[in-house]
């Protein structure tokens, strides 16, 4: 009796070819890099901005001051005005720095204080 070798069989799986995706997937993914963009270059923006503005209001503030419970605006002013200088001066000078629509502030208030 004879045998007859036969080859050895593969197991062949059939690898799946990759599909492309929908034209929905696809253009939620354009939407989602758009967005990003737009907020980075926003973001990118407001930081430019603020960078701005420091630098502006670095030329204009010589310090700050934070008021106490019980002072008030007109305390600060006298407190703060430099020798020689009208302390009606420096109140105006306080409320147009610091945007106050009047001279009553809250205690613990950060007072700008203008650079001469």
């Amino acid at each position: 009796m004879s045998t007859i070798a036969l080859p050895a069989t593969t197991n062949r799986t059939r690898t799946a070819s990759p599909r492309r995706p929908s034209a929905a997937v696809i253009w939620r993914r354009r939407a989602v890099a758009v967005l990003a963009l737009i907020v980075v270059a926003f973001l990118i923006t407001v930081a430019i901005g603020r960078v701005g503005a420091e630098a502006e209001l670095q030329d204009k503030v010589a310090g700050h001051v934070v008021v106490q419970p019980g002072q008030s605006l007109w305390e600060v002013a006298v407190a703060t005005a430099p020798e020689g200088m009208d302390a009606r001066r420096q109140l105006d000078d306080l409320v147009k720095l610091n945007g106050f629509t009047s001279s009553q502030v809250d205690a613990w208030t950060v007072v700008l204080l203008p650079a001469r």
